[in-house]
């Protein structure tokens, strides 16, 4: 199954698990918002790639209430459900976007990203890291809450079981388990370090990693002014 079938597929049951799906969920997209360096009513223009039912976009929405929004992603059924979340906002624009393969268009003082771009080849994802440095403007900040491989084999499992015991604990079923794990085969993570090191070399600056707790990690960079 493709990327795009495989969310529209997931979109109708996607807001119901993720907090259960990600263990440390309230420190993980809290820390990805609070390095948004903008004053709440700025009137910023913020780009979600691979936004899917709009869950980080509704929290930046809340915290800038003057933000102009752009959710991006690749399953028009995600897109779908961002909408009902948003109920018709002014301030929220929608865009179907393989990000992988298609150009990003528009400039940004803000992008951000949420469990999205570790679905790229990794082969592929520092010339995504290239697309979205080219959509901000000087100064604009990338923001990414994503997950990270293991370094080493051993590390990985650790992750792995991290996971199993942490979603466990959140109450998830084993048929969510079971999903999930299926859903983990498009996975195609690379290491935090591999990933900052992209970052650095399309040129962002002040690249640093945020948060980590196993493979969840928040990290971000920023476009010379």
């Amino acid at each position: 199954m493709n990327i795009k079938a495989l969310f529209d597929t997931a979109a109708q049951d996607y807001d119901r698990t993720r907090s259960q799906y990600i263990p440390c969920f309230d420190e993980f997209y809290s820390t990805a918002l609070g390095l948004i360096p903008h004053e709440s009513q700025a009137h910023i223009k913020v780009l979600d790639i691979g936004a899917g039912t709009g869950l980080l976009s509704g929290l930046v929405a809340a915290a800038f209430p003057k933000a102009a929004i752009t959710l991006a992603d690749i399953s028009d059924e995600m897109l779908s459900k961002a909408r009902e979340r948003f109920n018709s906002n002014p301030n929220i624009e929608y865009s179907t976007l393989d990000f992988i393969n298609a150009p990003i268009i528009g400039k940004y003082d803000v992008v951000v990203s949420a469990l999205a771009l570790h679905h790229t080849p990794q082969e592929k994802l520092k010339g995504v890291f290239q697309k979205i440095y080219d959509a901000l403007e000087n100064g604009g900040y990338f923001i990414n809450a994503d997950q990270t491989l293991g370094s080493t084999l051993e590390n990985e499992e650790k992750y792995a079981q991290a996971w199993l015991n942490g979603t466990k604990a959140k109450g998830c079923t084993d048929r969510d388990i079971e999903i999930a794990i299926e859903r983990m085969k498009a996975d195609k993570t690379a290491t935090l370090q591999n990933q900052l090191n992209w970052l650095s070399e399309v040129g962002f600056v002040h690249v640093d990693c945020w948060y980590k707790n196993y493979r969840f990690a928040v990290y971000s960079g920023q476009k010379p002014d």
